[in-house]
């Protein structure tokens, strides 16, 4: 028997041993939990389409280094790149430049083994030979909603069904032999195969799967990752998540020659602007200089003229110092014609360099202006018309073109001044030569004439072969430090993650589970449990609980050494304390058993309890007091709940209780009798409280089965009459709440001398320990929380 105090125990404590064993007590599930996800991880990593990430290294070449008029900067002076990455990063990411890698590459074909579980997409060359496969590119560009090819082989027979996105067929077609290049169909593809040579498993169906461009673009655009090495590098990485190796290496490499042709064009251009310039005047130029030699000749047949010599002096000498300048002027000015006219047609777009012009300021500015112009292109690719920097670019276009005119035109005057001046000295040299021939004079202009044609068109001839050599030579945009290359692991899913994820949560899973369980559990499990709910109320005893249901129907022996009889002596031993006092005169004899609802095991303690005593007692009298759901007559055989007993005595006059007595060996069973409809008036009659001080003097111990006392008020009528309260609370079944009334029943002494019983104890696995009980050197019995009993009834 113990005793509860507030300082016994505190059940709300934490133990850590105890909290191990309670949760370990589970251990089968756990074990089943982590074998069950170990299993699913392993199927996953089976059947999933692994990932491998394909990364590559570029190196951005400054534009600036290419050009020979660039001024210095202060970047380029303390030797600072003037590359813009984010730039160049928004051409790699553009979807013009992802476009033509898909277009070059038919990567909006995909093809795939399909198996039993998974299908896997397949480069060309793992999926068939390269050969024999071509597409009409017409289709591939102008296709709209994704279609698939399934194909089949049969007996010398080749079978392609064409299905939409839900899967359903749309056509069929059957080819005889493995080609059909040979037959007519509206396939977009020819396709051949040799079944000698068939790649894959031979139980996989192929297919091909075509999807508009724009929606592989898409795909590949957000698949593909652009990053910088770091803030003072040039270089970038790129890299691809895909789930076959080869086609990431392939698209990320075809990406990067793609990203180097689309700078060097943009470098070419340049070039290629001044000989489609030098291109459309040297037509023009031709002609001039074929009039001019015609006009020659014509003039010399005319005047008959083969050979004029001229005796020209010192003053003449002069002259043609006069007329070099003069013919270098007129040069300089049809070249300025020239760029006038380009300039007058262009709409912001490069001018062509270099063309014999002897002006700085001009060329300088025609210099900057193209600079701007590419910049402004650039920009535009990946930003927009409407970004401010491209609208700020387009000012300054504005403006230079300003300043190029205003230089033309002011270059223009000079040049006219200074042919004024010579013509005007010419005229003065005339006068000198007043006695020089008409036909002189005029071949001399003729001639003068010719020469600058002449020149004029050699200088653009020569022009236009530097450009198409700068053309042919321009330096490439990047330098390729790492082609595009796979790791020989996945990076999707990372077969130890997965394996380890499956364990944690195998493990944690039937954690939380039982810890919600545990938060949620209401009921009382272990003495501790109880004691430390309870206000002062002792503990008599614990039963443990017993999991042949066969046995606990049966009355116990006198010789039983099972684990409920001992566990009642063990009772009855306690009980020698409460009963037994210093008044020597009084008989204590008197144990009502009841508890707070249905079930919780009052009748077979009850049994129990008086079968025992009546093996040391001689008079031991049991009493059914639980006039509505009596139970005891299942304990006897031959016995219905209809038989005679209490009920019957008290309610019928004359009776004597006496005859109603039942007997089980030594012991005396007065049943509840006949199901009365006022069973609370009953027991609290006067006849009843005399039958009670009868047999309390007539026997040794008196037990009294009663009705549970939360639901009726019978137990209470019966308290007043007793020595001692045997209360049971049942574990694993009994609520928390209950113990609010048990403390009430105590506080206002409900019932008499109060004394605890916690029975089938161990029917939880909640709490991991072992429960046992010790009964000396030659009974030791140990019963975990796996045994007991189980019963609706008492």
């Amino acid at each position: 028997m113990e005793e509860n105090s507030k300082n016994f125990v505190e059940y709300d404590s934490f133990n850590p041993r105890e909290e191990f064993l309670r949760y370990f007590s589970f251990w089968p599930y756990f074990i089943i939990s982590i074998l069950f996800f170990f299993i699913i991880s392993k199927i996953y990593l089976r059947y999933v389409n692994y990932e491998f990430q394909s990364s590559a290294k570029i190196e951005i070449i400054d534009k600036s280094e290419n050009s020979e008029m660039a001024l210095p900067t202060a970047m380029t002076v303390f030797n600072r790149s003037m590359i813009n990455l984010e730039n160049e990063i928004g051409v790699l990411s553009s979807f013009s430049l992802h476009e033509r890698v898909v277009k070059s590459l038919k990567s909006n074909v995909q093809y795939y083994f399909t198996g039993r579980v998974k299908s896997e997409n397949q480069h060309l060359s793992q999926w068939v030979d390269v050969d024999h496969i071509s597409f009409k590119n017409e289709y591939l560009d102008t296709i709209n909603s994704t279609s698939f090819y399934e194909i089949y082989f049969g007996d010398k027979e080749l079978q392609i069904n064409r299905l939409d996105e839900n899967d359903d067929l749309i056509n069929s077609f059957k080819f005889k032999g493995y080609s059909t290049t040979l037959a007519d169909h509206n396939l977009p593809f020819e396709i051949g195969f040799d079944p000698k040579k068939l790649i894959g498993p031979s139980y996989s169906k192929r297919v091909i799967k075509i999807t508009p461009i724009s929606q592989s673009v898409q795909s590949f655009r957000s698949a593909v990752q652009i990053s910088e090495v770091g803030t003072s590098s040039d270089q970038l990485v790129l890299s691809l998540r895909h789930t076959n190796r080869i086609i990431a290496d392939e698209y990320l490499n075809k990406l990067i020659d793609e990203f180097d042709r689309d700078g060097i064009v943009d470098r070419q251009l340049e070039h290629k602007r001044t000989m489609d310039f030098v291109d459309s005047r040297s037509g023009f130029l031709t002609l001039e200089l074929q009039k001019i030699e015609m006009n020659k000749q014509d003039f010399k047949e005319k005047n008959k003229i083969s050979d004029i010599s001229s005796n020209a002096s010192l003053s003449i000498s002069q002259q043609y110092n006069y007329d070099s300048e003069l013919f270098a002027a007129k040069s300089q000015n049809d070249l300025l014609q020239i760029l006038k006219e380009t300039l007058a047609n262009n709409n912001f777009e490069l001018l062509p360099v270099n063309i014999g012009i002897e002006n700085d300021n001009i060329n300088n500015l025609i210099n900057e202006y193209n600079l701007i112009v590419r910049k402004k292109n650039r920009f535009e690719v990946s930003a927009g018309g409407n970004n401010l920097f491209v609208k700020e670019l387009n000012k300054q276009l504005k403006d230079y073109y300003v300043n190029i005119s205003t230089s033309i035109n002011n270059y223009e005057k000079s040049l006219n001044l200074i042919i004024a001046n010579l013509e005007k000295k010419e005229i003065e040299f005339e006068n000198f030569y007043k006695n020089i021939p008409e036909n002189e004079k005029i071949l001399r202009s003729i001639d003068r004439e010719l020469k600058v044609k002449e020149s004029l068109f050699l200088l653009l001839l020569q022009k236009r072969e530097e450009a198409a050599i700068n053309f042919a030579v321009v330096r490439p945009s990047i330098k390729i430090i790492d082609i595009a290359r796979s790791g020989e692991g996945s990076v999707f899913p990372n077969r130890l993650i997965v394996t380890f994820a499956s364990l944690v949560i195998g493990f944690i899973l039937p954690l939380v589970v039982l810890y919600i369980l545990f938060q949620t559990d209401t009921k009382i499990h272990t003495k501790q449990n109880l004691l430390s709910l309870i206000d002062d109320i002792p503990l008599t005893g614990e039963i443990p609980y017993i999991d042949k249901q066969d046995s606990v129907k049966d009355i116990i022996s006198s010789t039983s050494r099972s684990p409920l009889s001992e566990s009642i002596r063990m009772i009855i031993a306690n009980l020698n304390f409460i009963l037994f006092n210093d008044d020597k005169n009084k008989k204590n004899n008197l144990i009502l058993v009841t508890s707070s609802i249905k079930g919780e095991g009052k009748t077979i303690v009850s049994v129990n309890t008086a079968s025992l005593l009546s093996s040391k007692f001689s008079k031991v009298l049991l009493i059914g007091a639980d006039l509505r759901n009596p139970q005891i007559h299942k304990f006897l055989q031959n016995t219905s709940k209809s038989s005679n007993g209490l009920s019957d005595y008290i309610y019928k006059e004359g009776s004597n209780w006496k005859d109603f007595i039942v007997k089980h060996d030594k012991l005396d069973i007065l049943l509840s009798g006949t199901i009365p409809p006022n069973p609370t008036e009953l027991l609290s009659s006067e006849k009843f409280a005399n039958f009670i001080a009868e047999v309390k003097s007539k026997y040794d111990y008196v037990v009294i089965d009663s009705a549970p006392c939360l639901l009726v008020s019978d137990t209470f009528e019966i308290s007043k009459y007793v020595d001692t309260t045997l209360y049971l609370v049942r574990s694993n079944y009994s609520d928390q709440k209950l113990c609010s009334f048990i403390n009430e029943c105590k506080n206002e002494k409900k019932l008499s001398n109060m004394n605890l019983i916690l029975n089938s104890v161990g029917n939880s696995k909640a709490y991991g320990y072992k429960y046992g009980y010790g009964y000396g050197y030659q009974y030791a019995y140990n019963y975990g929380y796996g045994y007991g009993y189980r019963s609706s009834e008492d």
